[in-house]
C-alpha cells in the first residue's frame, strides 16, 4: 500500500491518500474529481471485446474484454479554466 501523496492538478492541495490507494493514477482531489464528471470525467475509458473462434469461422465465441484509459486532456483543461475564473472572480 503505497500512501506517498501527490499535489492535485488544479488546486495544488495534497491529494488524500485513500483516493490514491482507489485510484492511483490519479491526478485530482476528490472534490475536482466530482466536479470534472461534468464535463466527462478525468478518464475517458474504451472497451474492447476479445475474439476467440477462428478467423472466417461462422461460430463466434467472444473471450474477455480488453479495456483501456486514456486521461481526459480537454475536460482538465476545462476544469482549470473555471478554477481559475473562480480566483479571479474571489480576488475581486
Amino acid at each position: 500500500m503505497s500512501t506517498k501523496s501527490r499535489p492535485c492538478e488544479i488546486c495544488k492541495q495534497p491529494i488524500e491518500p485513500e483516493r490514491l490507494e482507489a485510484v492511483p493514477e490519479t491526478r485530482l482531489c476528490t472534490a475536482h474529481a466530482k466536479q470534472i464528471q461534468k464535463y466527462g470525467g478525468e478518464f475517458l475509458v474504451a472497451a474492447t471485446q476479445e475474439r476467440t473462434s477462428k478467423p472466417g469461422s461462422l461460430k463466434v465465441n467472444y473471450g474477455g474484454v480488453n479495456t483501456s484509459s486514456v486521461r481526459n486532456q480537454e475536460a482538465l483543461a476545462k476544469l482549470h479554466d473555471e478554477y481559475e475564473r473562480a480566483r479571479e472572480a474571489a480576488k475581486s
